[in-house]
């Protein structure tokens, strides 16, 4: 039971659901879905970096969506969009190692 609730926050279904609710706020220009966004990818992004230990900065994904959940209420949306693609690169790149290996 309890690996099944680890693969859904930290394994594909979080990060495609977090990806999904990032590309709603941010077409929507509605900040809600940005924050229960980078919410869910707290758990995936820290699983990501190595934690305990934290080896890489994928432990900060979380922070660009939150930064531009921030910007989206700030009714900044070209800021928004700006602090959302390196989330969006991040999960790519990861896409990709995953393809290689």
């Amino acid at each position: 039971m309890i690996d099944v609730i680890v693969i859904a926050f930290a394994g594909w279904p979080a990060i495609f659901a977090t990806m999904i609710l990032t590309a709603i706020g941010l077409l929507r220009n509605n900040y809600r879905f940005l924050v229960a966004a980078s919410i869910l990818a707290v758990p995936f992004s820290w699983f990501l970096s190595g934690f305990p230990v934290i080896q890489s900065p994928a432990f900060l994904l979380p922070l660009f969506v939150f930064s531009s959940a921030f910007a989206m209420y700030r009714k900044h949306e070209m800021i928004a969009w700006l602090l959302a693609v390196p989330f969006f690169l991040g999960i790519l790149l990861l896409f990709y190692v995953l393809l290689a290996g």
